[in-house]
C-alpha cells in the first residue's frame, strides 16, 4: 500500500519501447521494471528476425522511461482520453535509457 500512497502523490514511474525517435509513439506494452521491458524487448527481436523470408536488419529499438503525473481526477481523464495515442497529459515525462540493436540474427 506505501507504493500506492506514494505514487499518488508524485506519479509512477514505467517502462515501455519504442521503434524510432518518437518516444510518443511506443510499443502500448508497460512494465514495472527496466530489465522486463529488456526481456520481453529482446523476446519481440528474435520472434521478428526468425520470420521466414526477412532480409533487412531491425531497427534499433529504445527503451523509455515514463513518469507519470501525481495521480488525480483530471489525470486519469487524461489517460483515458489519451489511450489510443499518446496517453494524453497524462505522461509527464518520456526519457531514453537504453538502445537495443540485438540480436539481428537467429
Amino acid at each position: 500500500m506505501a507504493d500506492i500512497d506514494q505514487g499518488t502523490d508524485k506519479g509512477f514511474t514505467f517502462y515501455t519501447y519504442s521503434y524510432g525517435d518518437d518516444l510518443e509513439n511506443c510499443a502500448r506494452q508497460f512494465y514495472q521494471s527496466v530489465d522486463e521491458a529488456r526481456s520481453d524487448l529482446v523476446a519481440f527481436r528474435t520472434a521478428l528476425i526468425e520470420e521466414e523470408g526477412r532480409q533487412q536488419p531491425l531497427r534499433d529499438m529504445k527503451i523509455v522511461r515514463l513518469h507519470t503525473l501525481p495521480v488525480t481526477r483530471g489525470a486519469i481523464v487524461d489517460l483515458f482520453n489519451g489511450m489510443d495515442g499518446d496517453l494524453g497529459g497524462f505522461i509527464r515525462s518520456r526519457e531514453v535509457v537504453e538502445v537495443v540493436t540485438e540480436p539481428q540474427s537467429p
